[in-house]
């Protein structure tokens, strides 16, 4: 029978009975979606549940259902779900291109209607044109997509311009990024991502109207889905309850916004509530926890659980331990890719969470047509990189130099995979990629970035490589440094019943050929 904590009780209460917003902080494992499923069904009106996520938004329908609260009730949707659905209202033969933006740029580039000279930084103006989207510009109240100044603090916040080229061309850069989206916005059929929340905004079409808006992870919203929660309440009557932690905040390198509750408090005039006892973690955890934020609270039940390191070799001689209850999770992709390959040598079944990773990693292994063996790989990788580092470094975008270099040397542990079996040819890096990348892992070892783990738990949790990995050293804009020390309160909340700093495996020991061997003993007598 669910008995809701004090706290949990305070906002039902207010939800219930009260008549304005609210801002629920929830540290992890404080049981938010459970008290969202308990408390809106009780609630006057009509409501609907905004999650980050289908995956994340069909288990809050499932619970729905459980609870036997009908969908007229309050339905379940992510944000761009909704947004879309409306939309099609109004046009019923949309449909999706996420290289909308690129495709009319490349076309202008083929026209000549960009100048040469612009053309190495087209790249640049589409990225931000994606971050104006995100930013509502040229919807009502949020400016006009001929104000320069807007595009220029949009710049400046994701330091797109911080290299001198760049800084000379700026002007420039911004009026094609102007050029850019006002010809994107002339073709309401087609449609990219980010369009599938800004366009029903921008030409102002019709929503289905609630009384009550919850928004589920709300510290990762940015203008437009706070825009879209204005969209979706009925006027006078409408309530905004958004439910977050600003210590989870991790995803603001895809444009969400960083304070993201706060805008929300000022915006909607919510009231704030706490629930800081998780249900999640035992006492030891959340004294570790506690490092990165100190009001978390464990249950008075709560068990004492533990806290350990352990060697990678250590760990795999437990094989008992290493099942669907365990996870390995780390900042970056390279150690996990290492770690999967040291466990499927062992045979102990694991997969790493993120299909579209594999796939990034497939498309950076086959983009040279004209190559099929590893060795061949290998040279045109490290050229790649090269070309990534000067793209990146002098634009200090470091962030962006971390991604390159994790897909390579996560490239390079897969074709030394590959080599351990006689293999050599990129077909066979792919079919490796394939094999050890999944969506949705369960019922075996999970291996995740900490990321990915986000909304996950599992009872024992190895943290692989953090001392090397966290926080990382390539974040250097103010924001991207918060987010870095929220990366490690996820990580360490994700444990149920155990934490395990986890060191990464030894080097395998190369052994040299035999004529090697004998070369070297040929030499010695010679000696």
């Amino acid at each position: 029978m669910y008995v809701p904590s004090p706290q949990q009780a305070a906002v039902q209460q207010e939800a219930w009975n009260g008549t304005g917003s609210i801002i629920v902080i929830a540290v992890a494992g404080a049981g938010k979606s459970t008290t969202i499923v308990r408390t809106v069904g009780e609630m006057r009106g009509s409501s609907i549940i905004l999650s980050f996520g289908a995956k994340i938004s069909k288990e809050m329908k499932g619970k729905l259902e459980q609870l036997g609260i009908d969908w007229k009730k309050a339905e379940s949707s992510t944000c761009h779900a909704i947004a879309l659905r409306n939309y099609r209202k109004t046009f019923p033969k949309v449909r999706i291109d996420d290289e909308k933006v690129g495709r009319i740029s490349a076309d202008w580039v083929d026209t000549a209607k960009i100048e040469p000279s612009l053309v190495p930084h087209v790249s640049v103006a589409c990225q931000l044109v994606g971050l104006a989207k995100q930013s509502g510009l040229g919807i009502e109240g949020q400016g006009h997509i001929d104000d320069t100044s807007i595009w220029e603090d949009i710049a400046e916040h994701f330091d797109l311009f911080d290299e001198e080229p760049l800084q000379k061309k700026a002007t420039d850069i911004i009026d094609l990024a102007i050029l850019l989206l006002k010809e994107s916005n002339k073709n309401p059929d087609v449609i990219d991502f980010n369009d599938m929340i800004y366009l029903p905004l921008l030409y102002k079409i019709k929503f289905w109207q609630f009384e009550n808006v919850w928004i589920d992870e709300a510290q990762d919203t940015n203008t437009v889905r706070r825009l879209l929660v204005k969209a979706l309440m009925k006027p006078g009557i409408g309530r905004v309850i958004a439910v977050g932690d600003p210590h989870q905040a991790i995803f603001g390198f895809t444009g969400a916004d960083n304070d993201s509750l706060d805008i929300i408090q000022q915006e909607f005039g919510a009231k704030v509530m706490p629930l800081t006892v998780t249900y999640r973690c035992p006492k030891n955890v959340v004294k570790f926890a506690q490092t990165w934020v100190n009001h978390i609270e464990a249950h008075p039940s709560a068990p004492d659980g533990k806290i350990s390191s352990e060697t990678f070799e250590k760990m795999i001689t437990v094989r008992d331990r290493l099942n669907g209850d365990a996870a390995i999770i780390c900042r970056n992709t390279r150690p996990l890719v290492t770690a999967a390959f040291a466990l499927i040598r062992e045979k102990i079944p694991c997969r790493i969470e993120g299909r579209d990773i594999g796939n990034s990693l497939k498309k950076l292994a086959t983009r040279w047509k004209s190559i099929s063996t590893i060795p061949e790989l290998e040279d045109k990788l490290e050229d790649w990189l090269e070309k990534e580092k000067e793209r990146w470094l002098p634009k200090k975008k470091m962030s962006k130099v971390q991604e390159a270099e994790d897909k390579v040397e996560t490239l390079k542990v897969v074709m030394d995979a590959c080599r351990d079996d006689k293999q050599d040819s990129i077909a066979a890096v792919t079919a490796y990629i394939d094999n050890i990348f999944a969506d949705d892992v369960k019922g075996i070892l999970t291996l995740c970035t900490i990321h990915r783990s986000k909304g996950r738990e599992w009872k024992r949790v190895y943290w692989l490589d953090r001392l090397n990995t966290c926080p990382s050293k390539y974040a250097s804009m103010p924001w991207e440094k918060e987010q870095e020390v929220n990366l490690q309160y996820v990580a360490a909340t994700r444990a149920m019943e155990e934490l395990i700093d986890l060191y990464p495996p030894l080097p395998k020991v190369k052994v040299p050929p035999a004529n090697d061997n004998k070369q070297t003993v040929a030499a010695t007598k010679a000696a």
